[in-house]
């Protein structure tokens, strides 16, 4: 037995050993992926590939016959059984385990952004339903069970979460994100990425998309990023950061765009300077798909595919994903001295060091016993998930309903399974696919009213898409192409079927309007990757639904599902009340129909804030004073800000304290608690934010920081004190040297319910000398709370 075979040695020894004896054939094997249609009797196919040019390429045998480092996503490129889907991939590893010189395994990897994205898995709800929760604790629970679930189907690498920072709602990949603040979104994906990869990290979570993604030109995907080094780490890079240092993230994904003109595949500063050594990240770097060879082919900063690997190579990456069509030319790039064999060592002992410590080696199969994806605690932490994650805007009193209350439903979602499902969900996915799957995976919002209420009514009212179907350019790499798109868009117009579903309100007690987008990638769908907005009304001629049903005079509650905010242009005043349910998943519906119909409470509260409209954006509510312009705009500005959002009861906050009104910049803590009361009838739950702001810095600051958030579950007349304990050091920013440094000074703390519904501020002063951070700062807020 060779000492690389054997698991009594070290993990380093095993690598030193496995790497002395790797031809380079065998090395750059370990760098790329292979993107194939499995199959459990092993006549594996290929798969075409919708990213750059299609060169010919070797036989399959021929591609994995020195090994391979990842295999894509084997379940979730098919219509598969998960047991023929772990067959399929037990049938490649057995061959580069027992066939190929050196047996070394490869990893597979998923997509489990909102569950494993494969046949038959827990569809979950979107990542926006999950910052709405506010509640990391469900979220490291759910990804537990999404991570027990991608493991069983024999994944050691999942590609989620996503750390994007919100910052302008037009962009498709909105519904990908969990918020706009970078604190919050840091506390959330932390926590996924804690529950995902579990205590041993025999899964590797990947933080996505590294950085700056979500403030592209215009909202357009791939589009540049217009940011300085001071605002991309305070705002993008911190969840990045936090996600590194305190959940031991095991990989990293960079983004497909550039910043000021730097590439971020190529980011030598970003992927190295950054992540490696200023931060300590041991894991793998793997490429976005296809994102090494745009390099080349969009970019234009490389000559060719060698060129385009050394740069992404040389610059911190670890894996070309999907495939190897850039790695595969290493061979060429050391030929041309663009690259050296050391560096590739550096990069194949990484890789192999990760998979002797998953286990790899010993364990290389799959379990082909049954497979379960659908649990009950699966299912109900996606109840959960939908349910706490469901904000009401507006309520004049008429929810809930009495059950005995004639009901119409009206509206393009209300009967479409689809429309509670995210872009990274496995049905949504097929139809980018151009795979007809019309298997019924969830009920309805209909359907789930029909289950609560004594008559319902429905009406469909009007389409959103004439079409759905793949067919828009993904990577076109064609700058007449980019010039001169002539595409329309398939956005329903047809307002033909309103008139029906006016109708319908009309013979009803109460009308609940079901409108919103559907996800779908690149174009196949309103909202989702590649899928970008130049507008925040609702789609088509879903305004004049809504229109047409108030002006019924019946009361009518608008329930918006989808991936980012709309404007609703009036309704929101006019309604008897408005519902956001984002993409709640499989049990949304469910979850939805128990808050219309008083079964359960809201306690969502908005991660994104509304702008008026498009001319707001992008809006965001921890902007700078000056950002509303001078004087500030008439379009400027949200009704509904980050944090606002309606329950079925009334909570006082009373007498805030601060400890001690002066701290010390080193080590300081500032303690503060707020005394919180449901003065309502019924049980509900708060979520208490406090928020800073510098009074006096040298460098401009945003008028609101969140720094931290507690939801307090309370029963009708219960009181309890929530006690926050606030690390000076989370008062920092990024100054001109690229350095986290706290100033001394004064700091207004407040306590709210939003970020513009403060109850309490009291000013505090930080004294000593201006810090520069260590390595590893206190960057989390604790809080608590005791209910009386």
């Amino acid at each position: 037995m060779e000492i690389y075979q054997n698991p009594n040695y070290s993990v380093q020894q095993r690598v030193e050993d496995l790497l002395a004896q790797m031809t380079l054939e065998e090395k750059i094997a370990q760098l790329g992926a292979q993107w194939l249609i499995l199959n459990p009797d092993g006549e594996h196919q290929d798969r075409e590939l919708e990213m750059g040019g299609q060169d010919a390429r070797k036989p399959i045998h021929e591609r994995l016959k020195h090994g391979l480092g990842q295999i894509t996503r084997p379940l979730g490129t098919q219509v598969i059984s998960p047991n023929d889907g772990v067959a399929a991939l037990n049938k490649l590893q057995k061959y580069l385990v027992e066939e190929t010189r050196l047996g070394i395994p490869a990893m597979s990897h998923e997509e489990c952004l909102v569950g494993l994205m494969a046949k038959d898995s827990t569809l979950f709800p979107s990542s926006l339903n999950y910052g709405h929760t506010w509640n990391p604790e469900l979220i490291h629970d759910m990804a537990e069970v999404i991570g027990q679930q991608v493991r069983r189907v024999g994944a050691h690498h999942g590609l989620a979460p996503v750390l994007d920072v919100s910052r302008d709602v037009r962009w498709g990949r909105t519904e990908e994100t969990l918020g706009e603040d970078p604190y919050h979104v840091g506390v959330l994906a932390t926590e996924y990425v804690k529950g995902l990869q579990g205590e041993k990290r025999d899964l590797l979570a990947t933080l996505k998309h590294y950085v700056g993604h979500s403030f592209s030109e215009g909202a357009r995907n791939h589009a540049p990023v217009h940011l300085g080094f001071k605002e991309l780490n305070d705002t993008f890079m911190l969840p990045f950061e936090m996600a590194v240092k305190l959940g031991n993230a095991g990989s990293l994904m960079p983004a497909y765009h550039d910043i000021d003109n730097e590439a971020c595949h190529a980011s030598h500063h970003l992927l190295t300077e950054v992540l490696r050594e200023q931060w300590g990240f041991d894991g793998l770097i793997v490429a976005d798909y296809g994102g090494v060879e745009l390099l080349a082919s969009h970019h234009g900063i490389a000559a060719d595919k060698a060129e385009a690997a050394a740069l992404a190579f040389n610059a911190g990456l670890d894996i070309e994903l999907p495939d190897d069509a850039c790695s595969s030319q290493l061979v060429s790039a050391l030929e041309r001295g663009l690259i050296s064999e050391q560096k590739i060592d550096e990069i194949v002992a990484r890789i192999l060091k990760v998979k002797f410590e998953m286990g790899l080696f010993e364990n290389p199969y799959c379990d082909e016993s049954s497979i379960d994806l659908q649990s009950e605690k699966a299912k109900e932490l996606a109840y959960q998930v939908a349910l706490q994650s469901v904000v009401m805007l507006e309520n004049n009193g008429t929810l809930p309903l009495n059950k005995q209350q004639k009901l119409a439903v009206v509206g393009p979602t209300a009967d479409d399974q689809l429309a509670l499902l995210g872009g990274y969900s496995f049905p949504v996915h097929l139809i980018l696919s151009s795979i007809d799957d019309s298997g019924k995976v969830c009920p309805t919002i209909l359907e789930a009213l029909q289950n609560e209420f004594t008559e319902v009514l429905y009406s469909k009212g009007c389409d959103i898409l004439t079409e759905r179907h793949a067919n828009a350019p993904v990577f076109p790499g064609d700058v007449d192409l980019a010039m001169n798109q002539t595409m329309t868009s398939p956005v329903s117009q047809d307002a033909s079927q309103i008139q029906q579903a006016v109708e319908t309100i009309e013979q009803a007690d109460v009308a609940v309007v079901c409108v919103g987008d559907l996800a779908g990638l690149f174009q196949t769908g309103t909202v989702g990757e590649g899928s970008d907005t130049d507008s925040l009304d609702l789609p088509g001629v879903q305004q004049q639904l809504i229109d047409r049903a108030i002006a019924t005079g019946k009361p009518v509650i608008i329930l918006v599902t989808g991936g980012r905010p709309y404007n609703l242009n009036g309704a929101e005043e006019k309604a008897a009340a408005v519902l956001f349910g984002w993409a709640p998943g499989q049990e949304g519906a469910r979850a939805i129909a128990d808050i219309i119909a008083g079964n359960q409470a809201p306690s969502g509260r908005l991660t994104l804030s509304i702008p008026k409209n498009a001319g707001a954006v992008p809006y965001y509510y921890n902007h700078k004073l000056k950002s509303g312009g001078t004087p500030i705009a008439y379009h400027f500005g949200s009704k509904y800000n980050f944090g606002y959002g309606l329950t079925y009861t009334d909570f006082a906050y009373r007498n805030m304290q601060i400890d001690e009104q002066q701290v010390a910049i080193e080590d300081g803590v500032i303690k503060v608690s707020v005394e919180i009361e449901n003065t309502g009838t019924q049980a509900g739950c708060e979520v208490v934010q406090l928020y800073i702001k510098d009074k006096l810095c040298s460098l401009v600051r945003p008028i609101r920081e969140l720094k931290g958030f507690q939801r307090v579950d309370l029963a009708a007349g219960a009181a309890t004190t929530v006690v926050f304990e606030l690390p000076v050091d989370m008062l920092n920013f990024t100054n001109s040297a690229h350095q986290r440094v706290v100033e001394a000074g004064e700091f207004d703390i407040m306590i709210g319910k939003s970020a513009t519904d403060i109850t309490f501020t009291q000013t505090i002063n930080v004294v000593g000398d201006n810090r520069v951070l260590p390595q590893y700062w206190n960057m989390l807020c604790h809080s608590y709370y005791n209910q009386d």
